[in-house]
């Protein structure tokens, strides 16, 4: 293969994700938003971090705890500083703790808007690999990002893949989440594939 038919496909998110879980001021089970705030207190030697949500009815408050009762010697000062500081990629990296929002949570809605940053493909190449770079994980479906790409249906993924025609390195299944760094490679008429 050519490296001039290596193209990247960056998946950006646009928005954190909403957790749903019961207000204690509504009263019900309603969605919250990350406020993109940490709260952080430190007593002595001892420091607690939470990143506060907002629910979007009431603006009532849930603090998601990052770290309960830590010895401040034992945590990295440049953490300690990007708390303090709200800095926004450190919260957007918890906020992205799907599997850990769950567990305290009612549900974790991940179907967030996010945005396709691609160079342009040679469509009629004979094979084309598209590098994909995922900084949040959101559990966005290969298949579905495929058909989104390509601008063909997910039926179409799924039997072009079954074909051979689609490759994945490493080698996931179609329904499986996309994952950083993922290679994608095309090959023959595929792009013939809804016609």
């Amino acid at each position: 293969m050519s490296l001039n038919n290596l193209f990247t496909c960056e998946i950006i998110a646009q928005e954190t994700p909403y957790i749903k879980r019961n207000c204690s001021k509504c009263k019900m089970n309603t969605e919250f938003y990350c406020s993109e705030k940490f709260r952080v207190n430190a007593n002595q030697k001892i420091i607690d971090s939470w990143l506060i949500y907002n629910c979007i009815h009431c603006e009532g408050t849930w603090n998601y705890p990052i770290l309960s009762r830590v010895n401040i010697n034992k945590i990295d000062p440049m953490l300690i500083q990007k708390f303090m500081n709200n800095d926004k990629e450190t919260i957007w990296k918890y906020a992205f703790q799907i599997n850990k929002l769950r567990k305290r949570c009612n549900d974790v809605n991940t179907d967030i808007r996010y945005e396709l940053r691609k160079e342009k493909l040679d469509l009629l190449a004979n094979e084309v690999t598209i590098r994909l770079c995922y900084k949040y994980d959101f559990g966005l479906r290969t298949d579905k990002l495929i058909a989104e790409i390509f601008g063909i249906s997910r039926s179409n993924v799924n039997k072009l893949a079954q074909k051979g025609t689609i490759l994945l390195n490493p080698n996931i299944k179609m329904k499986s989440k996309v994952i950083d760094d993922l290679q994608i490679t095309v090959t023959g008429d595929w792009y013939k594939a809804d016609a």
